[in-house]
């Protein structure tokens, strides 16, 4: 598939001379300047982009606190068990 854009059947750009300026003026009707329609706009979306950084600005902090405590759980429980075996080989060496 080729994206070249390929040139349009007699369009050199060169002023056609075979037609006498009547039929040059009726062929092309003039086109109205000033009475173009705008676009109305409708109602802005819910979330617009800006949004949407922020909900991810806080789903990432919540990730990264859960994270936080997740670790900061798992060393607590690491010495509680560590102390628990200690308290349990002084008990046997008594």
């Amino acid at each position: 598939m080729s994206f070249v854009r390929k040139p349009r059947p007699y369009s050199s750009g060169l002023p056609s001379v075979g037609l006498p300026q009547a039929a040059r003026e009726t062929a092309r009707p003039e086109q109205k300047t000033g009475t173009r329609l705008r676009r109305v706009r409708g109602p802005r979306p819910a979330m617009s982009w800006a949004g949407a950084v922020t909900g991810l600005a806080v789903l990432g902090t919540a990730l990264v606190i859960l994270v936080g405590a997740s670790g900061l759980w798992n060393s607590v429980a690491r010495d509680w068990q560590f102390r628990s075996a200690a308290a349990g080989v002084t008990d046997v060496a008594r």
